[in-house]
């Protein structure tokens, strides 16, 4: 499975077996952060893994889930810093899920006992390992939003652009809100963030986090089509008041 595949597949787990993963298993993960494709390459950030079982470090906060094992995301502060943490930490998610690890997004959890690089905040937490329930699930029975509901076409979509907004629709959000929608023609998609609910936009950027996932997901699926495609932001887009929605950013095929 790759990752493309694993956008189809990948569900959050909350329930884990309390066991160790092989060493082999964090080696390629460590290869694979390597390669990791930035939202803002400009922002310098860090990856750190911890063994919950050893007491390496704690997690506390509402709903987090009990795991073997944590990943915190430390980045510099900046504009789309969480845009960029959702970016990233979807890469990881997607890679541990094509080789059979569970994982699940810990939104309001904090780590005690574990210090990040100096200038450089905690913005999200993951918790993962071998799952005890079912580690995948088929994509018709994701409960999301239609295509109609979250889109609407000014011109008519290529078969690209519509691969780009199932893998964009299927992408994981807070309490599974899917706050994006989108405006969408044949060589652009204007992207918008739902204005509501207000206590998640003022959840420390979760719905920044949350549209990082999903722009990945938007990457994925481009590149699944071998098209390439650009972010961008049109300030004649952004001056425009629509109704219950935000300017996000514009993707740009090219």
């Amino acid at each position: 499975m790759n990752l493309y595949e694993a956008v189809y597949n990948r569900k959050s787990v909350r329930h884990y077996k309390m066991e160790l993963l092989p060493q082999e298993f964090f080696r390629n993960l460590r290869k694979f952060e390597l390669g990791l494709q930035p939202f803002v390459p400009e922002l310098k950030y860090s990856v750190e893994l911890f063994n919950a079982m050893d007491n390496e470090a704690k997690v506390k906060g509402l709903f987090h889930v009990k795991a073997p094992y944590y990943l915190v995301f430390f980045s510099e502060t900046g504009e789309y810093a969480m845009t960029n943490a959702g970016y990233l930490m979807e890469q990881i998610v997607l890679y541990m899920a094509s080789h059979g690890v569970g994982t699940c997004y810990q939104g309001m959890a904090k780590t005690v006992g574990l210090q990040g690089p100096a200038g450089m905040e905690a913005l999200m937490v993951i918790a993962f390992g071998y799952a005890d329930e079912k580690l995948y699930r088929e994509s018709f029975r994701a409960k999301r939003l239609s295509l109609k509901e979250l889109c609407v076409f000014k011109e008519d979509p290529t078969e690209e652009t519509r691969l780009m907004m199932q893998a964009a629709r299927l992408a994981p959000s807070a309490f599974n809100g899917q706050p994006w929608r989108f405006l969408i023609y044949q060589n652009r998609i204007h992207v918008f963030a739902r204005k509501e609910p207000f206590f998640l936009w003022s959840r420390e950027g979760r719905i920044e986090f949350d549209m990082g996932i999903m722009l990945f997901h938007i990457t994925l699926a481009a590149e699944e089509c071998w098209r390439d495609i650009e972010f961008a932001r049109k300030e004649n887009i952004a001056s425009k008041e629509v109704k219950n929605n935000q300017y996000f950013l514009s993707i740009m095929l090219v």
